[in-house]
C-alpha cells in the first residue's frame, strides 16, 4: 500500500503566534551491568570432538559394506557368510 502523504504544515504568523515551550531535560538512564557468559570449550575442541566422531563412524560404516559385499573387512567379515 502506499503511505499517505502529510499535509504540509503552515508557516507560523510572524510576531505573535504561541510560544515554544521549553525543553525538557533527558532523564539519565541507570547504567546496565553487563551480562556475565560463562566460558564454554573453544570452538577448536567442539570441532575437533565432531571430526574424530564422524572418522569414526565412517570407518564402521564401510568396514560394514565392505562385510556384507565383499566378506572382508576387520569387524564384519565372518557374520554374513553363515546366514547366506
Amino acid at each position: 500500500m502506499a503511505a499517505r502523504r502529510k499535509n504540509a504544515k503552515k508557516a507560523a504568523p510572524k510576531g505573535g503566534g504561541k510560544r515554544a515551550k521549553a525543553a525538557k531535560p533527558k532523564k539519565a538512564k541507570a547504567a546496565k551491568e553487563p551480562k556475565e557468559v560463562s566460558p564454554g570449550p573453544p570452538i577448536e575442541v567442539v570441532m575437533s570432538i565432531v571430526t574424530g566422531i564422524m572418522m569414526i563412524a565412517a570407518l564402521v560404516l564401510v568396514d560394514y559394506a565392505k562385510g556384507h559385499q565383499f566378506g572382508s573387512g576387520m569387524m564384519f567379515k565372518d557374520g554374513y557368510e553363515a546366514s547366506e
